[in-house]
């Protein structure tokens, strides 16, 4: 059940409405673009795809730090942290030109440990009029991101992020701090 940013404990959840423009704007288009490209689009079914084919796309990356903690305390940050800050739901309205758009993104964190790695999932399914996924979605929504974490020798980790290099930084940015531990915030879901 997703969680949503301004619902309070033992309240009912609500959506609180946030219009931007411009990032109501930079969705369509992306979406846009993509539904022309639908015959040559094939989204990562898993996140062993994701991981595959983010390095080499256009817009992906692979990024890798090493945080002087250790791997059980990474592991145990997110656990906590994926499903506080991850399952989350933002709705984003917009108005322009005569054009109505109300888009729920809804968030699906996965953390999966063991003794030798974690691993984070983050998949974000639309809902609403005027988003097209062009293409098969997997169960749970699109691939947004994926991060490994392995334990290293003298209490460190290291920790490999897959992610798209628009609209991911406050993700980025969120789990490497809960990482390296010098930031156990959340990050700022309407941004992604």
């Amino acid at each position: 059940m997703a969680k949503f940013r301004d619902a309070q404990p033992h309240e009912q959840p609500t959506v609180k409405p946030m219009i931007d423009k411009a990032a109501a704007a930079n969705r369509i288009l992306l979406l846009s673009a993509l539904a022309l490209l639908g015959g040559c689009v094939h989204f990562p079914q898993t996140a062993q795809e994701f991981r595959e084919q983010i390095p080499g796309a256009t817009f992906g990356q692979k990024l890798t730090i090493e945080a002087k903690r250790p791997f059980r305390d990474v592991a145990k940050t997110f656990q906590a942290k994926a499903p506080e800050c991850l399952q989350v739901s933002v709705r984003t309205v917009s108005h322009a030109g005569g054009s109505y758009q109300n888009i729920l993104a809804t968030y699906k964190p996965t953390v999966l440990v063991n003794r030798q790695k974690l691993e984070l999932h983050v998949q974000r399914h639309y809902q609403g009029g005027g988003v097209i996924i062009p293409g098969k979605e997997p169960e749970g929504g699109l691939y947004l991101l994926v991060a490994d974490a392995f334990p290293l020798d003298g209490n460190r980790t290291r920790l490999d992020v897959y992610a798209p290099t628009v609209g991911s930084d406050p993700l980025i940015r969120a789990i490497t701090g809960w990482a390296t531990g010098e930031n156990v915030g959340c990050p700022d879901m309407t941004k992604n």
